[in-house]
């Protein structure tokens, strides 16, 4: 199902100071639907930061929307107090603070021509006018602005803070000089007034350019009753011609009545890849929604966990119930079908994993996923079927796909190892050669430590620089996400850039002696995945999820996000005790996740060793962790940071950041029938 409207959005192209008599009036292009962040600050000094004056504040025109801090402004000559009202209502014709126009109060323009004038009121006190001219309305004279003084003003009325522009009962005090900005921040394009949510639901969101354009979003997540909802995801679907950005909502694995929803939404607001790169965190104003599904699959498991039988359950709106379920498999084959009744809605079928032939299927590596189907028929209604190969959809009966189930491993888990093929020499020239060769001998360790086992192995080498097309660059991360989502691949390897919520981007960034400070991201890239893309795709998938046995995503920072999860790894260190216990709610087996906390550098004066230090750490790790009797990973890691002389080992131990299981062994819970 898809909840649409046929509204398109387009992003703020300016935003405009005006003055009217004592008020300071915001405004900016909308067209009537979008939704704003307002934000404040009073100096731009590096000891202050933004604040919040309004958020999810709504447009309030079809061409332009205002906002209104009253109160601010000196008094023009004569008097007069610019009128009443609250943020955002109705205004009288507003002064416009710029070059040409007409004002009763001191403007400050830049001498160099670089921005058109604004009131002098909005620079903050002890602001430097040097480089300004100062034209006074009241003389008409224009002097220079060094020596001249802003004094600060306050508030003569309360600031609207609320999220609507008819809302005047936020009594809360106004900034008194300062800077602005506002932000168009993603939300639904649509009210859900009246609107009744049943099974999946895909509901687009006003994603645009240059707030929130869909290749700068490293997540989005739906909260419901305040709670991150996992059955969430970003994805995309065309709608009357027009191919609309926003969140499949799983309804159906959530319980029926009246909740809150509303959207949360993390933005890159730089092209850089670095410590440095900012982020913006948007959410817009919750929403009353109502969930009314047929049918409910709240005690639904996403694996096959125990490698004999699954059990189906599902709980229906009515009592006394004919039900039937029908099972295809990845091919769409039907694979088996069950029939029962249910006096109290609640229904329940365990599947010994055989066909109708009674063949079985649990070959995790033929059977990863299986697609099992619902038929209701209340008992006044038509009987459901006894049997066959396709869902019963006739004689007044319901019938609904039910989420997919998966095996919980393949037979044996794969190995993929990747990494920027080019990064020691892309924009440098005095990184020598046995850079690249130390990573690729690194890589070729990791490959063969796996191949040693006999577990299957993909090294891919990640298209990275400037001497590739963006088009390379672009094809080579698609096809490394195929890899990185295929039911065999279950322990990953990335060397490259990294931030909290994607890994990769398209070429170095340098500083003038040619050493790499980080990475950046060309214009319309698509060279990066992100924890959201990984998590949709992997620990949630609507396809079946297949969880990971083990991750380390080297590079910076790549552990300061939700990249465990994401890979269905549990964000915090767990005792091998805590798999077998009831906490562990999708029964997953052991599992580790390694990233870094800050940013590392690779020994170019930054306080992380040589590179060849770099690479002997990780040679040495995967030697001694896949070769060593019984070695469990953070051992491995404490042997490799003696002997590979890289750096102190406390600096080791305080950034590289383990999850989940960090007493795993190499070969340990790698194949298909060895947990629980």
């Amino acid at each position: 199902m898809s909840f649409a409207t046929a509204i398109h959005s387009f992003a703020i192209t300016n935003t405009v100071i005006a003055v009217s008599g004592t008020n300071i009036v915001l405004s900016w292009p909308s067209y009537g639907y979008e939704s704003y962040l307002i934000q404040y600050r009073q100096t731009l000094a590096p000891t202050d930061s933004w604040s919040q004056l309004v958020n999810a504040y709504p447009a309030n025109s079809t061409n332009m929307t205002t906002y209104t801090l009253y109160g601010l402004a000196s008094p023009p000559a004569g008097g007069g107090n610019g009128g009443g009202g609250s943020g955002g209502g109705s205004l009288p014709a507003p002064d416009l603070a710029m070059s040409g126009g007409t004002t009763d109060i001191p403007m400050a323009e830049p001498t160099n021509g670089s921005g058109s004038a604004v009131p002098l009121a909005l620079y903050p006190p002890g602001f430097d006018l040097s480089g300004f001219t100062i034209f006074d309305p009241a003389t008409g004279e224009s002097v220079s602005g060094s020596g001249y003084s802003v004094n600060a003003f306050s508030a003569a009325r309360p600031m609207d803070g609320g999220a609507t522009p008819d809302d005047s009962t936020n009594e809360i005090s106004g900034p008194t000089t300062g800077f602005f900005r506002v932000f168009h921040i993603p939300d639904w394009l649509e009210s859900f007034d009246g609107y009744q949510f049943d099974g999946p639901t895909f509901i687009p969101v006003d994603y645009e350019y240059p707030d929130a354009p869909t290749n700068y979003i490293t997540d989005s997540e739906v909260l419901i009753n305040g709670q991150v909802c996992d059955y969430a995801y970003l994805t995309d679907d065309v709608i009357n011609g027009y191919d609309y950005w926003g969140m499949g909502i799983y309804f159906d694995r959530l319980p029926n009545g009246t909740n809150t929803i509303q959207l949360l939404t993390s933005v890159r607001q730089s092209d850089a890849v670095n410590d440095e790169t900012p982020w913006m965190t948007f959410s817009n104003a919750p929403q009353i929604i109502v969930i009314n599904n047929l049918v409910t699959f709240t005690n639904w498991d996403d694996l096959i966990w125990d490698n004999t039988n699954y059990t189906f359950n599902a709980q229906c709106s009515f009592t006394n119930v004919n039900w039937e379920i029908d099972i295809y498999d990845v091919n769409y084959d039907f694979v088996n079908s069950q029939t029962g009744t249910s006096s109290d809605g609640n229904i329940s079928w365990t599947w010994d994993l055989t066909d109708y032939t009674g063949a079985s299927r649990a070959d995790g590596d033929n059977d990863p996923d299986f697609y099992p189907y619902i038929t209701i028929t209340e008992n006044a209604g038509t009987e459901a079927q006894t049997g066959g190969a396709y869902p019963n959809v006739g004689g007044g009966t319901t019938n609904s796909p039910m989420p997919a189930v998966a095996a919980p491993f393949p037979s044996m888990g794969g190995w993929l190892v990747s990494y920027m093929d080019q990064f020691y020499t892309d924009g440098t020239t005095n990184y020598p050669s046995s850079y690249t060769s130390d990573m690729t001998t690194g890589a070729n360790d990791m490959i063969g430590a796996a191949a040693e086992w006999n577990f299957p192995a993909t090294k891919f080498p990640i298209a990275y620089g400037r001497t590739y097309a963006q088009t390379n660059r672009d094809t080579s991360w698609n096809n490394l996400s195929s890899w990185v989502y295929y039911p065999q691949t279950r322990n990953c390897y990335y060397f490259g850039h990294g931030s909290a919520g994607s890994i990769g981007c398209d070429y170095n960034t340098v500083d003038s002696s040619n050493n790499i400070t980080g990475g950046a991201f060309a214009t319309n890239s698509h060279a990066y995945l992100t924890s959201k893309m990984i998590h949709d795709n992997v620990a949630f998938n609507p396809s079946g999820a297949r969880p990971y046995r083990f991750v380390f995503l080297d590079g910076c920072n790549t552990a300061n996000g939700s990249f465990a999860p994401a890979f269905g790894i549990p964000s915090q260190a767990h005792d091998r005790g805590w798999f077998a216990s009831e906490l562990n709610t999708r029964n997953i087996r052991p599992c580790a996740f390694m990233g870094w906390n800050v940013e590392t550098g690779t020994g170019i004066n930054r306080g992380w060793g040589t590179v060849d230090g770099y690479w002997n750490f990780r040679k040495d790790w995967i030697a001694d962790w896949s070769t060593t009797e019984e070695e469990t990973l953070d051992n491995a890691i404490s042997v490799a940071t003696s002997v590979s002389g890289w750096v102190a080992p406390s600096q080791i131990t305080s950034h590289l950041i383990t999850d989940g299981d960090t007493e795993l062994e190499y070969l340990q819970y790698n194949y298909g029938g060895d947990w629980p």
